[in-house]
């Protein structure tokens, strides 16, 4: 069981015979032909940075299968019929879970408050029609992707009972992400044994975030977190066979 960190919010997956693919929107350095086809898919949302628009080319090499919030699911079925199966389309909501090929995928809630957003990042996303709201987080295996959110109670009530050893959130504390302290906050919420990093490098060269990594790092430090923080570069491998979870969320 190992993540590859694909940049900005795109993680790959390996559990088991699975691939999994997170918000894969794959830019350089990383080639989408280099890259191991997906198994599944996993949309937290439509906003460009996340990878919704590039369904169709995933698809076309990977012929996998894609989940995402209801909303979004609808508008892929519209924006590429004939051209992805319906049958490889998976819409799930909050708090439900759906069961693939072996391993169950749960919907967490998020928080992502499009008021926060801003008038560049929000001309940006006007050039797509992909719904950007609701916003799913996903948990499985042991890993939770928060996808694209702020702090929120609402993912530690998701969480409780469930085992957390890699929390991946997002740190960047603009537009409507969370801060290395909101980041650091839920860490501990849901008892998680590791937090990567995500959702902080700039985009298209006209958005910057506030906050880096290394901030998150500093801040754990500082508060003598029991969470480990693994900031990890664009391509970086993070292999997790020996990791053991010890609480679960509670």
């Amino acid at each position: 069981m190992n993540l590859t960190f694909l940049g900005h919010s795109a993680v790959k997956f390996d559990v088991g015979n699975l691939c999994i693919y997170v918000d894969p929107y794959l830019q350089p350095p990383v080639d989408i032909d280099s890259l191991e086809p997906a198994s599944i898919v996993l949309f937290s949302h439509g906003h460009f940075d996340h990878g919704a628009l590039m369904a169709g080319k995933l698809y076309e090499r990977w012929h996998c299968h894609f989940a995402g919030p209801k909303n979004l699911i609808k508008w892929m079925a519209r924006k590429y019929r004939g051209k992805i199966p319906a049958d490889r389309l998976i819409a799930i909501g909050h708090n439900e879970t759906f069961h693939f090929q072996g391993i169950d995928i749960t919907a967490i809630p998020a928080h992502h408050p499009l008021n926060r957003l801003g008038k560049t990042i929000m001309t940006l996303f006007a050039r797509s029609s992909a719904p950007g709201k609701p916003v799913n987080g996903y948990y499985f295996e042991g890993f939770y992707h928060a996808g694209a959110t702020i702090y929120t109670p609402l993912i530690h009530e998701a969480l409780k009972g469930k085992v957390v050893h890699t929390a991946l959130l997002p740190i960047g504390g603009k537009y409507a992400t969370a801060s290395p302290d909101q980041a650091l906050q839920i860490a501990e919420e849901i008892k998680a044994t590791r937090l990567i990093p995500l959702h902080w490098q700039p985009l298209k060269e006209q958005v910057f975030f506030r906050y880096q990594s290394s901030d998150l790092v500093k801040l754990a430090r500082t508060k003598n977190s029991a969470v480990e923080i693994k900031a990890l570069a664009i391509g970086e491998l993070l292999g997790l066979e020996d990791s053991v979870p010890v609480k679960p969320t509670s």
